[in-house]
């Protein structure tokens, strides 16, 4: 894996939020997800609020508090997604991945951002699918990747607020490992 194809990871990842984002009934949105602090609709809106928080770093170079009602969804959340989805893809494409990126915690480079954004998307598809029942597969690539980013952060991994405490995976594939690094454990 060489740095050029991280934005196709961060594409890739995108894509994969979105799909299982399309399988959300009107009903849904009130579904507790493993997020024991969100629902359907604001695990939605924190993945949404993600993609607006990165355009905003590399457009205008700051970090601007959002609001993180539900109305950042409008009255077409799959809409939103896909229009805010095309638009961090665009500058992402055109941003080199040794940007520095003022985050109000730390100072990082795009490259490392990435990370996190990738995570959010894949980490919190997989959530929204566990709250909806549907099926998903994490990319091996993209799981591979993300657990090898994860790794080499191990200390600031543990020591965040982030993430539940790592748990046994359930399986050797990357994707599984990834899964309980970041204290998921899949529905019985």
């Amino acid at each position: 894996m060489t740095k050029a194809n991280i934005p196709d990871l961060y594409t890739r990842a995108l894509a994969s939020f979105g799909g299982v984002l399309s399988e959300v009934p009107l009903d849904a949105w009130d579904l507790p997800t493993p997020c024991t602090e969100w629902t359907a609709q604001t695990l939605v809106v924190h993945v949404v609020s993600g993609e607006v928080q990165l355009i905003n770093l590399l457009e205008y170079k700051e970090f601007i508090d959002l609001d993180l009602s539900t109305n950042i969804l409008g009255p077409d959340p799959m809409s939103t997604w896909r229009g805010t989805a095309l638009k961090a893809i665009d500058f992402v494409q055109e941003t080199p991945l040794d940007t520095p990126i003022s985050h109000p915690t730390m100072n990082l480079t795009l490259e490392r951002f990435l990370g996190a954004r990738i995570t959010d998307n894949v980490i919190h598809a997989w959530d929204l699918s566990q709250a909806l029942s549907v099926p998903y597969e994490m990319e091996e690539e993209i799981s591979a990747w993300l657990l090898d980013f994860w790794l080499s952060l191990f200390d600031f991994l543990t020591d965040s607020e982030h993430f539940s405490e790592p748990v046994e995976p359930i399986g050797d594939t990357s994707g599984a490992r990834l899964l309980g690094l970041l204290g998921r454990t899949p529905k019985s």
